[in-house]
């Protein structure tokens, strides 16, 4: 990746969207850049933390271990996500695994370079803000749905979240395409459930016509029969 690919990264990353051109330029000067091949580790949990990253190339997976022996997946990332921010603001551990779903490209940034920018410029600070708060809100609703939502309407607001549907009385009658760049086996540790059984449920949404597939992967979805899957999981 040349460093004009960097700047490019770095000015498309939400959190460092405030920054003009110039400041993207000197600061891409105090980055770096490291590859990795599909299935290495970036971090894992618990280590320190003394560098952010931004997905220039390729995606990222974000992961805990369970005390079975599985796996959860937080997120799963792409150009220009950043992520590592928390262990450099706080100065605790990783609070999570980091694995290259693929061959990537990262842009590395010191944390030394990101606590100066997070004081030299407030649009940068409230960016992390937002961000963290957006990152609360998600998993508080996470940890709700797990208790009070079973798997196929999991499944079925993971799709409509993938489909940009906020509001599902607002959800569209005609096939919205998605671009799931995920495996099922990700998909079931996001929405916390067993392959097989995601796979009965991708395969009844199918059947229903609320979902379209390629293949094994989805590539478009009916958000109004989604969202009548919520209002009526029985189908009725």
């Amino acid at each position: 990746m040349a460093k004009e690919a960097v700047v490019a990264t770095i000015s498309r990353s939400v959190l460092f969207d405030s920054l003009s051109r110039a400041e993207c330029e000197a600061l891409a000067e105090r980055c770096g850049l490291r590859r990795f091949d599909k299935g290495e580790t970036i971090f894992s949990r618990g280590d320190p933390g003394d560098h952010l990253f931004i997905v220039g190339q390729g995606s990222v997976a974000l992961t805990a271990s369970t005390a079975d022996g599985g796996e959860v997946v937080f997120a799963v990332l792409y150009p220009p996500t950043s992520f590592g921010e928390m262990a450099l603001v706080d100065g605790g551990p990783r609070a999570a695994s980091a694995s290259a779903r693929q061959r990537s490209v990262l842009v590395t940034m010191p944390g030394a370079v990101f606590r100066t920018l997070l004081a030299d410029h407030p649009g940068v600070a409230l960016a992390l803000m937002k961000a963290f708060s957006g990152l609360i809100r998600r998993l508080d609703d996470h940890a709700v749905d797990l208790v009070l939502v079973d798997l196929h309407g999991r499944v079925v607001k993971f799709l409509l979240t993938a489909a940009g549907v906020s509001n599902p009385e607002l959800a569209s009658a005609h096939p919205v395409p998605v671009d799931l760049r995920m495996t099922q086996t990700e998909m079931a540790r996001l929405v916390g459930g067993s392959r097989q059984n995601v796979n009965r449920v991708i395969g009844s949404l199918q059947a229903s016509g609320a979902i379209v597939r390629t293949g094994t992967r989805i590539v478009a979805v009916r958000p109004d029969l989604l969202a009548a899957v919520i209002e009526d999981p029985s189908g009725r």
